[in-house]
C-alpha cells in the first residue's frame, strides 16, 4: 500500500473516532440519566461501530479502485509508449529498404544498363525483404530482379551490329527498360501500406 493510501486510511479511522465520540456525547447530553443511559450503550454501540467501520472500509474500497484506475491508466500509456517505439522502428527499416530498391532502379533507368555491380547490390538489398514485407512484394522485387538480368542480356546481345537477330534484341531491350520504369508507378502501391501509421502486418 502507498504512503498516500497510509495516510488515507489513518485519517479515516481518526474521523470514525471523532464521530464516534461526538455521537456519545450527544447521546449523554439527551438522555441524561446514567441508568437509562446503560441500558441503550452497548447495542448502540455496536450497530455505531459497525456503521463506523463499514463506511471506513467503503471509503478505503474507493480510494484502492481510484488507485487501481490510474495504475491502468499508466499501464495503457507505457504499452502504447512501446508500441509506437516498434512501429517507428519497423517503419525505419522498411523504409531503408525501399529507398535502397528505388535508388537502384533509379540506376537502371538512367544509364539503360544493369552492369554485373549493380545487380549484385541489388541483390543484396532485396535480401532483407522477405523479413520486413510480405509476398507480394516479395514476389514484385524478384520480377525487377528478372528484368534487371534480361536488360543486361539484351544489351549484351545489342552489340553485335551484324546479328539478324539484334532488331528483336532492341525491342526487347526497350520493353525491359520499360518494365523496370515502371517501378515508379507499381512500388508505391505495394510498398506504401506496410510504411503507413496504420502498419499491415
Amino acid at each position: 500500500m502507498s504512503t498516500t493510501m497510509k495516510d488515507k486510511g489513518g485519517s479515516e479511522v481518526a474521523l470514525g473516532v471523532l464521530a464516534a465520540t461526538a455521537f456519545w456525547l450527544i447521546v449523554a447530553i439527551l438522555v441524561g440519566d446514567p441508568a437509562r443511559f446503560k441500558d441503550y450503550a452497548a447495542p448502540a454501540s455496536t450497530v455505531f461501530a459497525a456503521i463506523t467501520a463499514g463506511w471506513i472500509a467503503y471509503r478505503l474500497g474507493q480510494s484502492q479502485i481510484a488507485v487501481a484506475k490510474v495504475q491502468a491508466d499508466i499501464a495503457e500509456r507505457n504499452w502504447k509508449t512501446s508500441n509506437e517505439k516498434i512501429v517507428l522502428d519497423l517503419f525505419d527499416k522498411r523504409l531503408a529498404i525501399f529507398e535502397d530498391i528505388r535508388g537502384l532502379v533509379g540506376e537502371a533507368c538512367r544509364s539503360g544498363t544493369a552492369p554485373d555491380d549493380l545487380f549484385f547490390r541489388y541483390g543484396r538489398a532485396i535480401d532483407r525483404v522477405p523479413y520486413f514485407f510480405g509476398e507480394d512484394v516479395q514476389k514484385y522485387v524478384e520480377k525487377i530482379r528478372l528484368h534487371l538480368i534480361n536488360l543486361n542480356l539484351a544489351n549484351t546481345m545489342m552489340q553485335n551490329l551484324i546479328d539478324p537477330e539484334r532488331p528483336t534484341w532492341v525491342k526487347r531491350r526497350g520493353d525491359e527498360f520499360v518494365a523496370i520504369a515502371k517501378f515508379y508507378e507499381e512500388a508505391p502501391r505495394l510498398f506504401g501500406p506496410y510504411m503507413k501509421a496504420h502498419q499491415k502486418a
